[in-house]
């Protein structure tokens, strides 16, 4: 399986890396992470240039989130009614994120990115917000490069023995729970649970 993904990364090269680092910073569903490990692995295998990859990653990232922020910005609250769903942007969820934001801009931006589904909204919170694009783009090129270099860096560590990593047991145990948890944090609207209150 991952020796495919593999092989059609490597058909798809840098347009593919850059792609789909755009779709993971615009806040789409896309395992982003993953896609630059892989790209570190090619790299490791000679397939990609690592400081090419990158570069092609961050300016990826950062036409993503500038898509993003200025979505935010100029669109604002029409955008988020209407296609906010896709992107689980409750009007809730903005109200608890720009809390986030104003209580310390550079910790949610920095820091709030690399979890999901609090990175997936951080750029639009950001656009509907009085943070400056500037800022913004300052301390999300920060988490950027934090993002890419990690990744990217694991990837290319790992090199040819990434097999070994995915065929342990506990790696595989690992996937499998943790696609347990995104099914259940995805469902959880479609089956909501009511605790009753007892004396």
């Amino acid at each position: 399986m991952f020796e495919r993904i593999l092989e059609v990364l490597s058909s798809l090269g840098l347009t593919g890396v850059f792609a789909g680092v755009f779709l993971e910073a615009i806040g789409l569903p896309f395992p982003g992470s993953a896609l630059v490990a892989l790209a570190g692995v090619l790299s490791k295998q000679g397939e990609f240039n690592i400081i090419t990859v990158w570069v092609v990653s961050l300016l990826g990232y950062m036409l993503g989130s500038i898509s993003a922020f200025m979505l935010g910005h100029y669109i604002g609250e029409p955008f988020i009614k209407r296609w906010g769903r896709y992107l689980r942007l409750t009007p809730e969820r903005i109200s608890k994120a720009q809390e986030l934001l104003q209580k310390s801009a550079l910790a949610y931006i920095i820091g709030g990115r690399f979890i999901p589904t609090i990175g997936n909204v951080t750029p639009y919170v950001a656009g509907i917000s009085d943070i400056s694009i500037v800022k913004f783009l300052f301390y999300d090129m920060v988490h950027a490069v934090l993002w890419i270099t990690t990744f990217l860096g694991v990837g290319a560590m790992l090199g040819n023995e990434w097999h070994t990593m995915v065929e342990n047991q506990w790696f595989k145990w690992g996937v499998i729970g943790g696609g347990l948890l995104i099914l259940v944090y995805v469902f959880r609207d479609l089956f909501p649970i009511h605790i009753k209150n007892r004396g």
